[in-house]
């Protein structure tokens, strides 16, 4: 009996909750939904129950005009549609960044950038004979593991010889220095461990964590370089060793660096900007000159000469850029950020969300022959005949669907030219029918789950549902209301006409408002207009865009100035702070009106514009509730709190 109670009690919540709160004619709005517009923007120096009656109102009229909009089909209009799609192409990126874990994966870079790993690895190429190259790396992997040493294995198995007199050293790296998947091999092996062998394009891999460190960070640096000539003779060589010497005396003799760079040094990409490279990290150079430059400790150090195959450098660390410590640090998150955003990593995770998504959107693909759809395809797109096709295959061909798309044959077909145009085919047709049909339904289902994904995520459908309805509320009023009444002077004239008393000028008086972008100048335009009062014109004009003068007319109550002024012609107040920034601001009095006196129709237009705008909108919103009804339900309305 209880448990029927509390189900009968849960029920009757539920159905509470589900209920309509008002109807527009057939139109509903849910107490949820309201309560979610509402909760967004709460005034919390206000009665809530007071807010909530007044906003009630507010939401009736709001779901009234967008309403209009739609009986005026305003969501038909192309720029609505863009304007709508574009933001939805936005959102939808977030959404799916989010889908694919980019917080996870940027916590993931920020993490491991924080540590340097020096790598060297195995590297068995599979030179036509990948079977063999198998082998050889499964064996190295066996005796490494049966504790043979890292160093005799790599000259044993490697068959780069590159390779081999590296001794198999990568070097240090760091986050993005690598591809994703083997910088995830890399950063789970622990000092001295090595992978499991690595099969990539090229040939098989062993990688071995030789040592890691704190990360060292970028240094900024400048260098000298004196080149050797193309093909230089020996007698060359040494002129050049000769110059670099007394120039390196120079340096260590404390003259300027930078000057030395722009006389001596021949790498003119540096040269010109006295020596200097840049921020420098880890993997923009060898192992051996990185070495050089990381070797320095102290801010203005100097390196050795350090001889090269491009001729002798001469570097200075001009400055340390230690790595941030937390993703706080704005500029640094927004660099991983972009990273990030241009690597393999993001690119994969949103791959890997192909699957889910065929799911999702309902993708089945059709029976049909794929050697006569390639034939027809490969045909059509070498401008062959297809005459001896089309009974078997053609434009129409039926070759997946999803939920409310079919994709046809010549769907693919376009997709076929984009993509060895744009050079993912090698640009010579060198990948297979199977290939192809797989990239282009991937590349179909990201592309349906882009354009339906408000389908799949209510927040996303919210955002762009509230998106829609601005937009629409926007053009509802400038169609009703604000374009209305500035097209319509007659209007205007008579509203002016019919509500003259309205629009009079209380006391006030005519007056000069300047403003200067700074208190210096604008006590000096004071000063000046203080003693020329007659000149204001040519002294502000003087001052070009530092300074400006507006004249108008001024009720008393509601004159330019903060400070109290003197009704009388000829005051000029002192000057003062405008809010927040550096400028300043005094007026100089004209005139002063004493009586009130009416306005004439140009000087009262804002007045009259505002309130016939009003007057349209009262008759727009009178005209909607005739058209649309409006019942609220006062039971649910009352459970609102």
């Amino acid at each position: 009996m209880k448990r029927i109670l509390f189900s009968m009690i849960v029920l009757a919540a539920f159905k509470t909750n589900a209920q309509t709160l008002f109807t527009y004619g057939n139109k509903t709005v849910g107490k949820q939904e309201f309560l979610t517009a509402f909760n967004k923007n709460p005034n919390p120096n206000v009665d809530r129950k007071k807010a909530l009656d007044e906003y009630k109102n507010l939401y009736i009229n709001f779901k009234l005009k967008v309403q209009s909009a739609y009986d005026d089909t305003l969501d038909a209009k192309t720029s609505f549609k863009t304007e709508s799609d574009n933001f939805k192409r936005q959102i939808a990126e977030n959404v799916i960044n989010d889908e694919a874990n980019a917080k996870i994966l940027l916590k993931e870079a920020f993490d491991r950038s924080q540590k340097d790993i020096d790598v060297s690895q195995i590297f068995v190429a599979n030179n036509g004979d990948s079977i063999a190259a198998r082998i050889a790396i499964y064996k190295a992997y066996s005796e490494l593991k049966a504790g043979k040493k890292f160093d005799e294995i790599l000259n044993k198995y490697c068959n780069d010889s590159s390779i081999k007199a590296a001794k198999g050293s990568i070097g240090f790296i760091t986050v993005f220095s690598l591809p994703y998947e083997i910088e995830n091999i890399v950063y789970a092996l622990k000092q001295g461990g090595f992978s499991a062998p690595y099969h990539s394009a090229y040939g098989w891999h062993i990688f071995k964590n030789i040592t890691d460190r704190p990360a060292a960070g970028k240094r900024k640096m400048a260098q000298i370089l004196l080149s050797y000539p193309p093909n230089a003779t020996q007698a060359e060589k040494d002129k050049v060793d000769s110059t670099a010497a007394l120039v390196y005396k120079k340096v260590l003799r404390g003259e300027n660096f930078g000057a030395l760079a722009q006389d001596y040094s021949n790498d003119y990409s540096t040269a010109n900007n006295k020596g200097d490279m840049g921020e420098v990290g880890l993997g923009r150079f060898n192992r051996s000159f990185e070495e050089k430059i990381f070797a320095l400790k102290n801010v203005g150090d100097i390196s050795e000469m350090i001889h090269t195959d491009y001729g002798i450098h001469i570097l200075k660390l001009i400055e340390i850029i230690p790595i941030a410590k937390s993703l706080d640090n704005a500029d640094y998150a927004a660099l991983l950020k972009t990273k990030l955003d241009n690597s393999d990593r993001l690119a994969i995770a949103k791959r890997n969300l192909i699957s889910k998504w065929k799911e999702l959107t309902g993708f089945r693909k059709a029976f049909y022959s794929e050697a006569s759809a390639w034939a027809f395809a490969d045909s059509t797109i070498q401008d062959k005949s297809t005459d001896d096709l089309i009974a078997v295959a053609n434009d129409s061909t039926l070759l997946f669907s999803f939920k409310k798309q079919n994709v046809k044959l010549f769907d693919f077909i376009q997709y076929v030219k984009n993509v060895r145009y744009g050079g993912n085919d090698n640009g010579n047709g060198s990948k297979s029918f199977g290939e192809l049909i797989r990239m282009f339904e991937d590349a179909s289902t990201g592309d349906y789950y882009r354009n339906h994904i408000e389908e799949y995520n209510k927040n996303l459908q919210q955002q762009l549902n509230e998106f829609n309805e601005a937009n629409l509320l926007f053009a509802a009023m400038d169609k009703h209301v604000w374009g209305k009444a500035g097209e319509d002077t007659v209007g205007l004239k008579a509203n002016f006409a019919a509500n003259k008393t309205k629009y009079n000028w209380q006391p006030g008086v005519a007056a000069v408002s300047i403003s200067a972008n700074s208190k210096t100048l604008a006590t000096d335009l004071y000063e000046k207009i203080k003693a020329n009062p007659q000149d204001w014109k040519a002294i502000v004009s003087a001052e070009g865009a530092k300074a400006a003068a507006d004249s108008g007319r001024y009720e008393f109550s509601q004159m330019p100035i903060k400070s109290a002024f003197e009704k009388k012609a000829g005051f000029i107040s002192q000057p003062e702070r405008n809010g927040t920034d550096e400028s300043y601001s005094f007026i100089y009095i004209t005139k002063v009106f004493e009586n009130i006196e009416p306005r004439s129709f140009e000087d009262a237009r804002g007045l009259v514009m505002n309130d016939y705008q009003q007057e349209l909108e009262q008759n727009w919103m009178n005209s909607l509730k005739k058209k649309y009804p409006i019942k609220v339900n006062e039971a649910v309305w009352g459970t609102i709190k």
